[in-house]
């Protein structure tokens, strides 16, 4: 049975009055964020739950003894201890779910048809040996991928190139535009994220291959001027993998988060990978060609710290640019939902395993492409 409430006056602490309010506060921003429908039914719920039983709990602290009493558990930490795993393990269960709807397998057919249908519009095409691919994955930027296009072409780049891009899945008219553009289109007939288009975006580079191979994001957010200063590092100073970071200049400004987590994240792969660079997250980035086959990755969503850690334990030569980023006036960013945030860190610690544990593997097909499979 439940003792009677505690004497308010004498027994709240300024630790129990403390995660009263931060609850609180928390109870309070998740309700906005549903409001504004930047969070699922099941994560509300779940949360709500979690951060009323921390509020009732540093009230009525006599709670947690009961629990204590009734479950036979030692002490109050076991309880939190289970109470916190829990809310892992949802978190866990969400993200398996996912994964499980759109599968590797989906995912392999979702790009074979893609990459099938891509070969046989341009089996008659007579391109000579390009310098240059950049690859940008879009995915409903109808509004913006125009005119990224116009500012690559409007930099009159001294040599060879061409502009491939994966339209992933989009309603919009994001693939009509870019071909319109004079682009090379890739169509994914379903989404399959950051990490599947980009992959794609490196196989269909394979039926041109360039020395060098340049992704830029669709959303306007990377200026294209930076292009020359990439591909000369590349070429000039024999590097095999350049990084273009937003963290090398003052003027990036982000959330503390977002700040906080690129800068673990970014700390975190210098460690395991054994490399030097600022900004591990950054969607601009350029190879060398013959060296896509060495970074090649199994993650289909985020994939960027697998890509890094791969590239330092293959023995690439990185180097590293600062560039300035443009603020985005159209579209969502991919953690517009709260509980992106935390099923990335998830995809982190599988990007890592993938890194260290599981070796991509290339099957031939049709004696002209490589598509990737993953060794199980």
């Amino acid at each position: 049975m439940i003792s009677l409430p505690y004497n308010l006056a004498e027994e709240l602490t300024l630790i129990r009055i403390g995660l009263m309010i931060i609850s609180a506060v928390i109870i309070g921003a998740i309700v906005k964020a549903r409001k504004d429908q930047r969070t699922g039914n099941q994560f509300f719920i779940v949360m709500i739950l979690f951060w009323f039983a921390v509020f009732l709990s540093a009230l009525r602290p006599e709670i947690l003894d009961d629990i204590v009493e009734y479950t036979g558990l030692f002490n109050k930490s076991q309880v939190l201890l289970i109470l916190s795993m829990v809310i892992i393990m949802y978190l866990l269960t969400i993200q398996l779910l996912k994964n499980k709807s759109i599968s590797f397998n989906f995912h392999r057919v979702v790009r074979n048809a893609a990459i099938s249908n891509f070969q046989q519009h341009t089996l008659n095409l007579n391109i000579d040996q390009l310098e240059l691919m950049i690859v940008i994955a879009a995915k409903n930027e109808s509004k913006t991928i125009g005119n990224v296009i116009d500012q690559i072409n409007s930099l009159k780049l001294p040599y060879s190139y061409k502009i491939l891009v994966v339209n992933d899945g989009s309603t919009d008219d994001t693939g009509l535009i870019a071909k319109k553009k004079g682009a090379f289109v890739i169509n994914h007939f379903q989404n399959l994220g950051i990490g599947g288009a980009t992959k794609t975006g490196y196989i269909g580079s394979l039926f041109f291959k360039p020395e060098i191979v340049i992704t830029i994001d669709a959303d306007g957010q990377h200026d294209p001027k930076y292009i020359p200063e990439i591909v000369s590092m590349i070429k000039s100073e024999n590097i095999d993998l350049v990084y273009a970071s937003r963290f090398s200049t003052i003027d990036y400004k982000t959330t503390m988060i977002r700040s906080v987590g690129n800068k673990f994240y970014t700390n975190l792969v210098n460690k395991l990978g054994k490399i030097s660079i600022t900004d591990v997250t950054t969607g601009y980035r350029g190879i060398r060609f013959e060296k896509i086959e060495s970074v090649f990755f199994i993650s289909e969503t985020n994939f960027a710290i697998e890509f890094a850690i791969r590239a330092g334990r293959n023995g690439l030569k990185i180097g590293e640019i600062a560039a300035k980023t443009v603020s985005r006036d159209f579209g969502t960013s991919q953690f517009h939902k709260i509980e992106k945030f935390f099923v990335y860190n998830i995809n982190a610690v599988i990007q890592i395993f993938n890194a260290f544990f599981r070796g991509p593997k290339f099957i031939e097909i049709d004696d002209s492409i490589h598509l990737g499979n993953v060794q199980q």
